[in-house]
């Protein structure tokens, strides 16, 4: 993969899960509760997951991809759970979470970790 791929991936990453944190907080004040919380939770539905799913980590990256893995399945996690919350008809609670400690760290370190391997390859 070419490193113009390969940043392209990273830079339309960050750009699609900070799209997801505005749609949530739109469901929310909006009241949607018809949203696709199961494939919201799901860290392989997304075009990055589908990407990041074939990656294979040698030596030089291992460390660097199974981090970057993590994260991101728990910035799934924790956006289903925000869907779930607005689905259930809890927009005011789900908000909260959103504007929350654990969602706002989980998905800067997320948007972090990328930046750092959209830069250093």
């Amino acid at each position: 993969m070419s490193d113009t791929v390969f940043r392209e991936e990273i830079s339309e990453a960050i750009r699609a899960h900070g799209a997801w944190k505005y749609r949530l907080r739109t469901a929310a004040m909006k009241n949607e509760t018809n949203l696709p919380v199961q494939d919201i939770c799901r860290d392989d539905k997304c075009r990055f997951g589908k990407w990041l799913a074939d990656i294979s980590p040698n030596e030089r990256n291992r460390e660097r991809v199974n981090k970057i893995k993590t994260l991101h399945g728990d910035f799934h996690k924790n956006a289903g759970q925000v869907a779930q919350t607005i689905a259930d008809g809890n927009s005011a609670e789900a908000l909260a979470a959103l504007d929350g400690s654990t969602f706002n760290k989980k998905s800067k370190e997320l948007t972090a970790a990328l930046m750092e391997w959209k830069v250093s390859g």
